[in-house]
């Protein structure tokens, strides 16, 4: 079977490498996040998913660039090997009687 069989996109998952192509990041802060403008540099592009994904970003470790965890936009992403990376959707269902609680007056 040929390389180009396999599937040029991934899930983003627990140890997964990844080339970090971001112009912005989330940062996460006690009562609230922002997004920041960053550069990365072609040296330290390189780095790990945690595994876990939020609205659009993904948790990647950062061993070249400075060690730590960043919140990167998942279309910034790149796999190993140039695979695209998805974010899987999970539909939430809720029951009919289920929404915002209304006050009780």
């Amino acid at each position: 079977m040929s390389r180009l069989a396999h599937s040029m996109e991934l899930k983003p998952s627990k140890g997964l490498k990844v080339h970090v192509n971001a112009q912005r990041e989330a940062i996460f802060g006690d009562e609230s996040v922002s997004v920041q403008k960053v550069t990365v540099n072609d040296g330290a592009n390189m780095g790990v998913m945690t595994g876990r994904t939020l609205i659009g970003f993904c948790e990647v470790e950062m061993q070249k660039l400075d060690g730590r965890n960043h919140w990167y936009p998942v279309d910034d992403l790149a796999g190993e090997h140039g695979e695209k990376i998805i974010e899987e959707e999970i539909p939430i269902e809720l029951d009919e009687d289920e929404g915002p609680e209304e006050e009780l007056a």
